[in-house]
Order: C-alpha cells, then structure tokens, then sequence
C-alpha cells in the first residue's frame, strides 16, 4: 500500500521519504507487525491483511483516546471512515492492539443494529482468529437477559444488537475489568430508548461510534453518546489514495406520457368505494397513497426498464456484477420476472449477431453469449408475515426466492467473482454494511434520501482487480434528492448564521410535559387511564396497550394521538436521562409505546387486493414516451467522484439541525388533521394527482437539470474544501485558530497588523484549551467559565495593535467568548 501521510492532517504525497519515515520508523515497524496484519480465513482461502496507512493512522489516534477514557467520560469519539476503506478490519487492528497492549481484560462489546450486520461483523472477527477456537455465536447475545448474563461476567467480546438493551429498570453493573463499546453505524438507530438503556446498564463503559458516512442527521445526539470526530478519511481522499475507485452517473429514465383519460379517477374510487374499509384499512391506505408510487410501479413502466436494463448491462458484460435496487418486496420479484423474459430475449438476439458476425467478432460474441447463458440472478428481501398469500395476490410466488434466500448461500456467492451470480434485485437488504468488490453496476429504481442514497451509492466503489470505475444508472431521477439538499443549504448556508442548534432545555422540557398531558387528557376522556398501563406487567401490559389502540376508535383520534406521539418521540431524543424525573419518563415512555402499537398496526393490515385492483386500473393509463432513433438513450454519464459527498453531507447536516423547533402544539395537530382531509383516498383526483406526478417525474429525466445539479454539487464542494484547507495557507494548524482570528480581523489592516492577529489568535487558544482540559464539564462551572472569560480579556487588552479601540475590544471579547463555549462546550 501507498504510505502517502504521517499524521491524518497531512496533505499527502508518495514519496520515498515518507515511506521510509511512516513504515521503517522502528516504533512504526514493530507496531505494524505486531498489531497491524491479520490473516482472514473467510471463504476457504487463508488471506494476508495488512493495514493501510488510512488504517493505521486511525486505529492509533483511537488507541490514544482510549488511553485517556477516564479524562473524556468515556467518549472516545466517532471513527468516519467512508464506504469501502476497510472499517470492519479497522474494529478488528483495534480490538486486538487494546486486548495486547493495556493491562487487564477488557470486554468488548460490538453492537449493531441489523442481524445481517451481526452476523457480518462477529464472522469477520470469528475469521481473523481473534476469538481463538469458540465460534463467533458463542459470544452473540441471544436476548436481554443473555446479554447481561454475559454483561455480569467478563468476555472477550459480546455481539449484540442495540435493540437487546431493552430493560430501563436493569440495576448498573460496575465490572472490576473495563467494557468498551464499539457501535457499528453509529448514527443510525443506537440513541433513544435503547441507548439510554446502554449509558444506564453501562455507566462506566467506554464508547467509540464507527460509521462509513458522515453524521447527517441528529449528530448532536451522536455527539453526547460518542463525542466528535476523532479520525476522519472521506470520499474524496479514499479515490485519491486508490482506496475506492471513482463513480459515474448515468441517467436512463424514460418519460410518462401525460394521462387522456380523467376517468382513472371515478374508477380508482369506486375500487375504493367497493372495498368497503373499516379505520384501520383506510389508515394503511391513506399512507399508501402519501408514498406516490403507484405511477412509478405501472407495469408498462417496469417492463420498459426491464428490458433496457437487459440490454444495457448484457453490453457492460466484462464489468462485474449488478445490483437492482427496487421500490419494494413486491416490485423486487415483479422486476426479476420481467427481467428473465427480457433477458432471453438478448440472448436470442445475441445468437442471431452471431451467425452474421465476421471471424474477428465471432470469438468475443461467443464468450459473450456463453455469460449470458450462465449468468444467474437472485432476489434477496427479508421475510414478512403472511408473505405467501402476499404475493400470491399479486400474481406471484415468493416460495422458490424464500428457499434460494435461505438456503443459497447467496452472501458468499454474490461476493466471488467467479461466481455465476451476477445480478441481484433488493430494496433494502444489501444497501448498508454490505462489501462486494466486484460489484461495478448499482442500478436505482427507489426514490432516497440524501444521506440514504450517499450510502447506498457507495455500493459500487470498492477495489477490485481489473476494475477501474463504478457506474450508478438512474432510472427514477436520484438527483432530486441532492437537489433538495443542496436547496435547504443554499437558503440558509451552514455556518453563514452560526445557528445554535441546541435549543432552550427548559422550553424542551415544558414542551415534552405539555405534549403528554395532552396525550393524558386525550385517553382520559375517553376512559383510558395511562397510569394502569405504567403499573401494569407482562401480559397484562400487553392487554392494556392493546385496549390504549382500541380508544382511538376513528381516524380522526388516531391522528390525533399520532401526533402526540411523534411529537415527544421527536423531543425526547434531544434529553438526557437525569432531565426528567423517572416518572415523568415513564409517561412518556407509555405514550411513545402507544403511539409504536398504532404503527405496527397499520404495518400488518393487508389491503393487497385493493392495491393490486389500483395497479391495474393505472396500468391501462400509463404509456411510457418513446424514444426515437436520432435521440439515442446512452450518454457519456457525468464522474461524480469530483462531488465530496462526506463533506456535503457534513455541511447539509449542519442546516437540518437548525430545523428542531418547538412548534405551537395545537396547530401540529390542525395540520396534521388538514392533510389528512386532503390526501383522503376516498375524495382524491386522482387523475390530477397523477398528472402532477408525472411531471415531477419527467423533470427528473431531463439532462440539462441534471447537469446543473452536478456543477453546482461539485463547484459547492470545492468552494469548502478550499475554505477548509484556508488554516493551512494562512499559517495555523487547525481550523479554530482560523476562526477566532476571523473573527478579530478587520479590513485595512498592516501587514505587522495581521500577523500580531495571527499569534494572537494561536495564543488565546492554547490558552483557552489549558483551562479547559484540566476541568471536567468545565462550561458547568462558573469559576472555570470566568477564568476562560478573564484570559479573553487580559490577552485581548494587552495584546491587540493599537487600531483596536476599547468599545470594540469589548465586542470582539464577547465574539470570542460566544464561540468557545459553543465550540467546546462538550470537551471534557
């Protein structure tokens, strides 16, 4: 491997002295032999892992904090390596350097979120040897009580998903040996509930968050659980360094013709009308109907894509393999079946190239037709209830997929290049956490968020031999999304307003109390009483949140309560556990576990018939534009590996935390009620609605806007990679000390002037970090906050030029002082 850097912040370069420096250091050199190379054993081959420099370099900055765990309460920060850089190996270099090189056993725990990630990660480290001879399930929790079963010993390792955390009123266990937790994406799902139930079991446990993408929403609650970013390798600098390889776009998505025909409405209707829906079906149909994919899975409309997927990736033969990301289960095995058909039709064609084919083409057509012939493709969706009779209303049967799922060692196989599994449908499963270098084609057919589909595109850029790029195909309009994106963040450019995305704790709180006794009141007249379910237990608990879902006998109430709910599910994130007393907790708790009943509910009524009725009466409306000869469909595609999506990702993230707003309570619940009046099934034009929709649709196909989402995209993300590399060129070495002195700097300034700004800059802040490290929770206490304001003060006057006059001394002190405390107002 390249050794390009010494420290993470250096620039970069391969050059021979570095390499020497980095590598043949004699601290370094033993270190990379003795903690640096693993031998995995996974797939019946013995392969020999040595760190990248990337690895290296991070790993080691993680050893140092959990060195010095008990000055950080534990937080040892987040680990942002991006998709591809080898981050389950890193998890291993660092279990196994701390079990070697600090005193006592430590147990380590790895949590996830997902089964398919458990399994993956406890079989990595099963493979490295790093679990001696017992097999990784022995140290997989099974269930909350196994897990502090295992919690009360003192294993190695525990593998456990987040959800086992799932007793708020376990006593803390204080082990004699330390615990580090490693949580795998950690900002997905590891905070809420089952997170405050790990800080509570585990109070003296240190935490480390690993994730491939940036912290794009609610990193402020990542940040209390973890702290911040304590090694950073982006996007940008994995293609660089060779770690990834780059990404193309390609747009292939075919316009809808407008609908001739507003009779789909009175006809959608009287489906609907005939259907006859009790509540609970015309919730699940409301929500149905809120998702707008109904055009989107037309079968004109998927055949059309099934068949240029056939053609387009027949001709991408030499490759790598292709995955189909799908609306959903159902799409998933309808798409599978249309590309089958589609398929054998290339080979037919391809065969009747071949008998006209000169001598010179004859060979490679024949290898061609012989991959295609071989070439096996899968469905890979999870299991559901009722899935059986499920699809079987659709027309389809899941039983042959289900038994391939199960028992196809599909994982493995879609893995090996060699494999003759190629080509992969899925819709969720397969999109996070799922490593396959020889994947080179990501066909997307599903609406994403932004930071979901920044994920999901990395899919496709891992190293692999023979592989120089990979290659994402649109056919929905992904763009739409990063659009969106870069819209809210050119409103309100992060960082241009230094909004303080934390709010008023009190406020908060008064809301969070507000909202659940309006939850209380609501129950209450109706004769439920919420205390009966807090005291309750086991199944009589059950049988009282199933009576709590009864009270909210029309659609009306169950709106109503819905937006209770989500609302305290929304502001509870933003607390900590000692800012409500158990009590009032366990309210909101009881509310919350309401609100999740009427979810899961909504979540199992099958209203199939009347969905698969809907598809047909739009598969009659829809015809799909054709395109003529003179506007052929393949373009050269745009290189999307100039865009940093890390780092876009930080700055948007950075507008949606100002987003957190205590909103008027009673005019949630008037707006949540008028949409439901407005996106009633049972009184919608539909003809209208899907006119709109097709609009919206094919402005996502055109090129021209596409284009001008990329530039922007790319000029963006230049414009703050300079802005992030300015520290460097104007002579500091980190980005704070740029900050305080742009905020000291004034125009018509000397030169003399600006460099005595310059080492006044440097000095108040080292100033200011010796005070603060020497105090735990220092923003807290008032001494410690006036010696910060007093060094502030005393540097300023004694050390500003003399065009600095007192009022504005003043002001610049102020500016200084608002800008430590909410820039470290976490440190330790």
């Amino acid at each position: 491997h390249e050794w390009k850097r010494l420290a993470e912040d250096d620039e970069g370069s391969v050059a021979l002295e570095t390499m020497l420096r980095g590598v043949c250091k004699k601290e370094n050199f033993l270190d990379l032999l003795e903690n640096f190379i693993l031998y995995d054993h996974s797939g019946g081959k013995t392969v020999k892992i040595l760190a990248r420099n990337h690895q290296y370099l991070g790993v080691n900055e993680a050893v140092k904090a959990y060195a010095a765990r008990k000055l950080n309460n534990g937080k040892l920060g987040v680990f942002w390596h991006t998709q591809g850089s080898g981050k389950s190996y890193s998890m291993v270099f660092l279990s196994q350097k701390i079990r070697r090189k600090f005193a006592g056993s430590p147990t380590i725990i790895i949590l996830t979120d997902r089964d398919e990630l458990n399994k993956q990660i406890s079989d990595t480290f099963e493979n490295c040897g790093l679990l001696g001879k017992t097999k990784a399930s022995g140290y997989i929790a099974s269930s909350g009580d196994d897990l502090v079963r295992k919690l009360k010993g003192n294993p190695s390792f525990i593998f456990t998903l987040i959800q086992k955390f799932n007793k708020p009123d376990a006593e803390p266990i204080h082990p004699d040996h330390d615990i580090l937790i490693m949580s795998d994406e950690a900002h997905r799902s590891q905070y809420g509930v089952f997170a405050e139930n790990m800080m509570h079991l585990l109070p003296d446990a240190s935490r480390i968050g690993f994730t491939g993408t940036p912290l794009l929403s609610d990193d402020n609650i990542t940040a209390r659980t973890f702290g911040g970013y304590l090694s950073v390798y982006d996007f940008k600098r994995a293609v660089e360094d060779g770690a990834t390889v780059p990404l193309y776009y390609e747009n292939r998505g075919d316009k809808i013709q407008d609908l001739q025909n507003p009779e789909i409405s009175d006809r959608i209707l009287d489906a609907i009308e005939n259907a006859d829906l009790d509540v609970d079906r015309q919730d699940k149909l409301e929500a149905e109907f809120a998702k707008e994919i109904h055009i989107l899975t037309a079968e004109p409309r998927l055949r059309k894509i099934a068949r240029d997927f056939a053609a387009h990736y027949s001709d991408l033969w030499t490759s790598g393999k292709a995955m189909f990301v799908c609306l959903n289960k159902v799409t998933c095995v309808r798409m599978y079946n249309y590309v089958q058909e589609y398929w054998q039709e290339e080979i037919k064609k391809t065969a009747a190239r071949l008998k006209k084919a000169s001598q010179q083409e004859t060979q490679e057509l024949e290898r061609k037709l012989e991959w295609m012939k071989e070439t096996e493709m899968a469905v890979v969706i999870s299991q559901e209830q009722n899935e059986i009779q499920t699809f079987r209303k659709w027309g389809l049967d899941i039983l042959p997929h289900r038994e391939k799922i199960e028992k196809g060692n599909l994982d493995k196989r879609f893995k090996d290049s060699e494999d003759h599994l190629r080509i992969v449908f899925v819709c969720a499963m397969w999109l996070t956490g799922f490593d396959v270098k020889c994947l080179s084609c990501l066909y997307l057919d599903k609406p994403l968020k932004a930071h979901t589909l920044m994920q999901t595109i990395a899919r496709a850029n891992r190293v692999n031999e023979g592989k120089s790029n990979g290659l994402i195909i649109d056919y929905v309009g992904i763009v739409k999304a990063l659009r969106n994106a870069l819209a809210d963040y050119t409103r309100n450019p992060a960082g241009k307003e230094h909004t303080d995305p934390t709010i008023d704790k009190e406020k908060l709180i008064a809301r969070i109390l507000e909202t659940t006794a309006a939850a209380k009141e609501f129950l209450s007249a109706r004769n439920y009483d919420l205390q009966n379910l807090i005291d309750a237990k086991d199944f009589s608990k059950v049988e009282r949140l199933q009576a709590a879902e009864a009270v909210c006998g029309t659609i009306e109430d169950r709106k109503t309560f819905v937006t209770y709910g989500s609302e305290i599910s929304r502001l509870i994130r933003y607390t900590n556990r000692d800012e409500l007393t158990s009590e009032q907790r366990s309210e909101c708790n009881a509310v919350i576990a309401i609100n999740n009943v009427l979810k899961r509910k909504r979540r199992h009524i099958d209203i199939t018939d009347l969905m698969v009725e809907i598809n047909s009466i739009i598969n009659e409306y829809i015809q799909i534009e054709e395109q003529s000869d003179a506007e052929p469909k393949t373009n050269a595609g745009f290189d999307i590996s100039k865009i940093n999506f890390e780092l876009l990702g930080r700055e948007f993230a950075k507008v949606r935390k100002t987003k957190l707003v205590l909103r008027d309570l009673e005019d949630v619940i008037r707006q949540k009620l008028d949409a439901m009046v407005a996106e009633n099934p049972g009184r919608m034009d539909y003809y209208e609605r899907y006119q709109t929709i097709i609009s919206n649709y094919n402005g996502e196909q055109d090129r021209a806007s596409i284009e001008k989402t990329f530039t922007e995209l790319i000029n963006l993300a230049q414009s703050l990679d300079d802005e992030q590399q300015r520290y460097i060129r104007e002579g500091f070495t980190t980005e704070e000390e740029l900050y305080v002195y742009d905020i000291l700097f004034k125009p018509e300034l000397s030169k003399a002037e600006i460099k005595k700004i310059k080492e006044v800059s440097t000095e108040l802040l080292q100033k200011i970090k010796t005070i603060i490290s020497v105090s735990d929770h220092w923003s807290d206490k008032q001494e410690t906050m006036a010696a910060v304001d007093n060094v502030i003060r005393d540097i300023l006057w004694a050390e500003l030029p003399e065009c600095y006059d007192e009022k504005s001394i003043t002001d610049y002190r102020d500016k200084v002082k608002t800008y430590i405390y909410e820039r470290f107002r976490e440190a330790a």
